[in-house]
C-alpha cells in the first residue's frame, strides 16, 4: 500500500479549480508533513476535515484508508477503500488498495478478485500481476504466481521486486537456472538492493554453490551490515565451507545486533561447541534457553555440549527434556542413543534401536510399462546422471566420494514419477504395518497426511555416506537404483552396505557393538526406518557405480508457503 496520488493520468478526485483547490492541496500536502514527521493523528484529522467538506473527492477517503490499514485498523481501512471504489470505480490503483486491506484482514478469496479487477482494467500496470503473484505465493499456489510474477516483469521489466519475487518462487518450483537469472537480473537492476542480493545469496546457499553464496551475503551486508539475518546465514554457509572461526565470528556478530535472535545464539552454540570451547558454547545455549526455554531442539544442543564436556548426568536431564518437550523430536532420540551407548544401558539403547521392528525393507517386483524392473532402474540412472543439480561431495552433507543433488522427487518426469508411486505405496505399507501397530514408545508417531522429499546419491570407488540422520522427518527410506556387482558378492564382506548405529567416539576401535546391524543393498530394494536413526556407508572398490535415491517421509501434505525473503 503506498501514499501516492495515483499514476499518470490519474485524476486525485479533488476540487481541481479556484480557491477551493488551493485549499486541497494545501490540506493533503499539510497531512503528508503530519505523516513524515509520526504524527498521523493529526494527518488523519485532516483527511477527515477534508472528507466532511468534499464528501465525493476519493483521495481524501484512500489516504485515511491507510493510515487506518498501517494502524492495524483493517475493517475502518476496508470500509474507506470501498467507498473510494464507489467515487473511482475504474481506478486499479484504489482496487490494489482494497486488495491489501482484505489480504489484512485475510479475506483472500476478495483479495484475489481486487487485484484481478485491477489487471482487467490496465493489465500494463505490472504492480496488480505483483499483488496478486503475492497472493498466490502466500496461499501455496506457486506456479500461480510464478505466472503473475512473469506477467508482472513483461509489463515492466526493470523493477528489481518483480524479477526478486519470481526469483525466490521459482527456486520453490526447482527451476533453478531460471531461479538464478532472475535473482542475478534483480541485482542488475538495483545494485543498492540489499534484499536483491540477500536474496540471491540465500537461493546460491540452497543450491549448495556455497562460495558463491558467500560472497553475495557479503555484497548484501556491504550495503545494509546491521541485517542480524544476513550475519547468521553467512556464517551457516562459512561453516558448511569448514570456516569455523569466521562462521563464529559472524554468528556473534548476529547475537550483538539483535541480542533476540535465538537461532544467532543456537548457532554461535554450536560452532563454539565444534571448536571445542565447551564453556563457551554452554553459555551461548543457555542465552538461548532464557530466550526460547520451550524449544526442544535447544535443550538437544545443551544436551550434547554437556555430554561432550563429561557431565552425562546433566546431559540426560537434558535429554528428557527435549523430549518431554517434543517427544517425536528426531534429533533428540538420535542424540540420545549416544549417552545411552555412552552410559552402558543397552537395554534402553535397544529398545530406541528396535531394528527387528522398525527396519523393514521392499522390493520392486514389476514397473509398468517398462518391461523389467532391470530396465526402468537402467533408465532412471540415466535421468539421475542428467540431475543439473549433483555436486562433488557437498559440503556439510554426508556423501563423501561422490556426488549428491538436490530435490529430485516431486516431478511429472516419466522414471522419477513411477519411483514416487511405489515409495508412496511402500511408505503406506510401513505406516499401516509398523507405526499404526507399533507398541514401541520411541517409534514415530503415526502419520495421517504426509509428503515425500528426495535425493540422488552417485557413489563411486572408495566412495561413502558418514554417520547422519534425518532431523526434519519422521520416517526415511533408500531406493537402490544401481548397485556394483562388488557389492553383491559375499567375497567383498560388508564393501557397500549400509549400516546403521550410534557413531562412534574418537579414538575407539571396535566398530560393531549390540547396537549395530547392517544390510546389503539390492536393485529395486527399499529400505524404510525411522529418521532418528544413524546410518552410514562403507566404502567398496569398483569401477561402477552405486545409486540410490534416498528420501524423507515428511509430516503433513505437500504445501509451499512461507517467504525466502528477510
Amino acid at each position: 500500500m503506498t501514499d501516492g496520488t495515483g499514476g499518470a493520468g490519474e485524476r486525485t478526485k479533488v476540487p481541481s479549480k479556484g480557491s477551493a483547490a488551493l485549499e486541497a492541496r494545501s490540506l493533503l500536502a499539510l497531512a503528508r508533513e503530519h505523516q513524515r514527521a509520526g504524527r498521523a493523528d493529526a494527518a488523519a484529522e485532516i483527511y477527515r476535515r477534508m472528507i466532511e467538506t468534499w464528501p465525493h473527492a476519493a483521495e481524501p477517503h484512500r489516504r485515511l484508508g491507510i493510515l487506518r490499514a498501517r494502524a492495524g485498523r483493517v475493517q475502518e481501512a476496508i470500509e474507506l477503500f470501498e467507498r473510494v471504489l464507489r467515487l473511482a470505480p475504474d481506478n486499479p490503483l484504489y482496487l490494489n488498495d482494497l486488495g491489501h486491506a482484505y489480504l489484512a484482514a485475510k479475506r483472500l478469496d476478495e483479495a484475489d478478485s481486487a487485484y484481478r479487477r485491477a489487471i482487467a482494467l490496465r493489465p500494463e500496470l505490472g504492480a496488480s500481476h505483483f499483488n496478486l503473484g503475492n497472493l498466490q505465493r502466500g496461499r501455496g499456489k506457486l506456479a500461480e504466481a510464478a505466472a503473475a510474477y512473469r506477467r508482472a516483469v513483461e509489463a515492466e521489466p526493470a523493477v528489481a521486486a518483480f524479477h526478486m519475487n519470481l526469483g525466490v518462487t521459482l527456486q520453490r518450483l526447482k527451476s533453478y537456472d531460471e531461479a538464478l537469472a532472475a535473482l542475478s537480473r534483480a541485482v542488475e537492476l538495483d545494485e543498492r538492493s540489499f534484499e536483491a542480493r540477500y536474496n540471491l545469496a540465500f537461493v546460491l546457499s540452497a543450491q549448495q554453490r556455497t562460495e558463491e553464496a558467500i560472497l553475495a551475503y557479503r555484497a548484501a551486508l556491504a550495503l545494509n551490515p546491521e541485517a542480524a539475518a544476513a550475519h547468521l546465514n553467512l556464517g551457516v554457509a562459512l561453516e558448511e565451507r569448514g570456516k569455523l572461526e569466521e562462521a563464529i565470528a559472524s554468528f556473534a556478530r548476529a547475537a550483538e545486533l539483535d541480542p533476540s535472535l535465538v537461532q544467532a545464539h543456537v548457532n554461535l552454540g554450536a560452532a563454539l561447541y565444534g571448536k571445542g570451547d565447551f564453556a563457551l558454547a554452554l553459555a551461548a545455549i543457555r542465552r538461548a534457553l532464557q530466550l526460547s526455554p520451550e524449544q526442544a531442539l535447544i535443550h538437544v544442543n545443551l544436551a550434547q555440549t554437556l555430554q561432550a564436556s563429561g557431565d552425562l548426568a546433566g546431559a540426560e536431564a537434558a535429554y528428557r527434556k527435549a523430549l518431554a518437550l517434543e517427544p517425536s523430536l528426531t534429533t533428540a532420540k538420535a542424540q540420545w542413543s549416544i549417552a545411552l551407548r555412552q552410559m552402558g544401558r543397552w537395554e534402553e539403547a535397544l529398545a530406541l534401536l528396535d531394528y527387528r521392528h522398525l527396519l523393514r525393507t521392499r522390493r520392486l517386483s514389476a514397473m509398468p510399462p517398462w518391461p523389467t524392473v532391470a530396465a526402468f532402474n537402467a533408465e532412471l540412472a540415466r535421468y539421475i546422471y542428467g540431475l543439473p543439480t549433483l555436486v562433488a561431495d557437498p559440503p556439510g552433507l554426508a556423501t563423501k566420494g561422490g556426488r549428491q543433488s538436490l530435490e529430485v522427487l516431486n516431478s511429472a518426469d516419466p522414471p522419477v514419477a513411477a519411483l514416487q508411486r511405489f515409495l508412496e505405496a511402500a511408505v503406506g505399507e510401513y505406516v499401516a504395518d509398523v507405526l499404526d501397530k507399533s507398541g514401541n514408545p520411541h517409534a514415530p508417531p503415526a502419520l495421517v497426511s504426509w509428503h515425500l522429499s528426495g535425493w540422488a546419491v552417485i557413489l563411486r570407488a572408495s566412495g561413502y555416506q558418514t554417520p547422519h540422520f534425518h532431523a526434519p522427518a519422521m520416517v526415511s527410506g533408500v531406493y537402490y537404483v544401481q548397485i556394483p556387482e562388488v557389492v553383491k558378492s559375499a567375497a567383498a564382506g560388508e564393501a557397500g552396505f549400509i549400516k546403521f548405529g550410534p557413531p562412534l567416539e574418537a579414538g575407539a576401535s571396535a566398530e560393531d557393538t549390540p547396537l549395530t546391524t547392517a544390510l546389503r543393498p539390492e536393485e529395486g530394494m527399499v529400505v524404510l526406518f525411522p529418521s532418528y536413526f544413524w546410518h552410514y556407508t562403507m566404502p567398496f572398490e569398483s569401477s561402477e557405480d552405486r545409486i540410490c535415491v534416498a528420501f524423507d517421509v515428511i509430516r503433513g501434505g505437500r504445501s509451499a508457503t512461507g517467504d525466502i525473503s528477510p
